[in-house]
């Protein structure tokens, strides 16, 4: 079973592209905190990962604002 911190960081990025994006984007961009897993991932994975989302998710984001609030969020997302 995935560890909450990966479950809260699926959902958060789900939230602004959606269901069928959401999960398959943070799955493709975990190989740049490897050797994490979704076991393992912490908040220092998140630091390593989140520009990586950030670029990523941007791709399915169309609004410049809700691009900009994502990256914002990111950065102090609760985990």
């Amino acid at each position: 079973m995935a560890r909450a911190q990966y479950d809260n960081l699926v959902k958060f990025v789900t939230a602004y592209v959606g269901e069928a994006k959401g999960p398959g984007i943070v799955e493709r961009q975990m190989k740049h905190c490897e050797p994490s897993t979704a076991d393992t991932f912490t908040s220092a994975d998140l630091q390593k990962i989140a520009p990586f989302l950030i670029a990523a998710a941007a791709l399915y984001i169309p609004d410049a604002a809700k691009k900009e609030e994502f990256k914002t969020k990111i950065a102090s997302l609760p985990l």
